[in-house]
């Protein structure tokens, strides 16, 4: 009987898991590897009182049909909550005051975001080709709008993302997808319970087929097929010298530190009542606050009826050394952060604090090179499969359907 380990209980490793099922059921021998206590990586729900607050990613977009099909598969359909659609203004913090994001030709006419001759650049652009992709995120909007454009717009929306640096990531790499025609503005979805519904359901439907508490050193010398759904650094490590060539090319991969608070107020607590979508700052204003996403405004039941709770993301590419700050440090600042922007009479009644040193993998410049030679080695090693979001998108969607792919590769 074929015998499979899969090592990484993250979101990538409990879907290949479930994929593998589906394909060889009970036909092969097969063991996903986490060495936490818990599965589901940064997909984590924490629930106290009435507040929900999300570990990691807080939701999807619905524009992928592995990540709904799965969801029908698990049962969770029943789940699912949208985005309100009160939500959907958003802003950009320029020096300490909150620009709304123009969403249509009168909104885009009169925002004083842009400066006139950049809108009619903007314009221009849309309509300009032969602009290469093969360029940093920064150099590919300046080419085809301008770097006002770049700095202004794309930066802070690509830190919200990826918390990465426009001027390093690079373009092709980090959407792929750019060139697709007939766009539908796609929806953005959660549930219930959080973003951990869907770790946990998968969990516990595989759970026989899940050790916790295993740290895997080394590839095991007794499996057929070895899939390692862990970030690259620890590929890397378990790789070792079986393959010196891929465990160099996996250890370049580097990866943004993310630290994120969660602060829940009371209504009256504040000056000027949150509203919308929340907002994002651009790193010319050299802030390591990423940006304040109104939680509670986005999705229902993630606070009591008289609360509001803030989602707040700091450090990034830009601002590495968050992580030498404490949960105290970083509440502080957060805190005065949301009292410069909306006034707060009173502190928050409850706070969360997520230090992730590692949080996002950038596809920076060197990455397809890296990833040319992350696949040419891999194959060298009979056997043994990647699957993270260090490879073909970071995006919870992006996870999903690579652990099908490869899922089906390892049949």
């Amino acid at each position: 009987m074929k015998k499979i380990a899969i090592i990484g209980g993250g979101i990538s490793g409990l879907c290949v898991l479930h994929y593998l099922k589906q394909h060889l059921g009970d036909g092969a021998h097969i063991t996903l590897f986490e060495r936490e206590a818990t599965t589901g990586g940064t997909i984590r729900s924490f629930q106290k009182d009435s507040c929900l607050f999300e570990w990691g990613p807080n939701g999807f977009l619905d524009n992928q049909p592995a990540t709904l099909q799965l969801i029908e598969e698990l049962g969770l359909r029943d789940q699912l909550i949208e985005a309100d659609n009160k939500a959907n203004r958003r802003y950009i913090q320029i020096k300490e005051k909150l620009y709304p994001v123009p969403s249509g030709f009168p909104s885009f006419i009169q925002t004083p975001l842009i400066p006139l001759k950049d809108k009619w650049t903007l314009v221009k652009g849309l309509f300009k080709k032969n602009v290469s992709t093969d360029n940093s995120i920064y150099n590919y909007i300046s080419q085809r709008f301008s770097p006002l454009i770049a700095e202004t717009l794309i930066d802070p929306f690509i830190s919200g993302i990826s918390a990465g640096d426009i001027k390093r990531l690079h373009m092709a790499s980090a959407f792929p997808k750019f060139k697709r025609k007939g766009f539908k503005k796609p929806c953005m979805l959660s549930f219930k319970g959080g973003m951990g519904t869907i770790t946990e359901a998968l969990a516990q439907r595989y759970k026989k087929y899940i050790q916790t508490d295993s740290e895997i050193l080394s590839i095991p010398s007794d499996n057929n097929i070895t899939i390692l759904a862990t970030p690259a650094y620890v590929a890397a490590q378990i790789i070792g010298n079986m393959n010196p060539a891929l465990r160099e090319a996996l250890d370049q991969i580097s990866y943004a530190p993310i630290a994120v608070a969660g602060l829940v107020f009371k209504k009256d607590a504040f000056k000027r009542i949150p509203d919308g979508f929340g907002y994002l700052i651009p790193s010319k204003e050299k802030k390591d606050v990423l940006g304040v996403l109104i939680e509670s405004n986005v999705f229902s039941g993630r606070a009591g009826k008289d609360e509001i709770m803030l989602r707040v993301m700091l450090g990034g590419a830009h601002h590495p050394g968050i992580i030498n700050d404490g949960p105290e440090q970083i509440l502080s600042r957060v805190t005065r952060e949301i009292d410069t922007v909306y006034g707060l009479f009173s502190n928050p009644v409850e706070s969360f604090v997520k230090l992730w040193p590692k949080a996002i993998p950038q596809y920076e410049m060197n990455y397809p090179r890296l990833r040319q030679s992350i696949a040419q080695e891999s194959q060298k090693t009979p056997g043994l499969h990647l699957c993270a979001n260090y490879l073909d998108g970071i995006s919870f969607n992006d996870c999903i359907n690579n652990a099908k792919i490869i899922a089906c590769q390892s049949t």
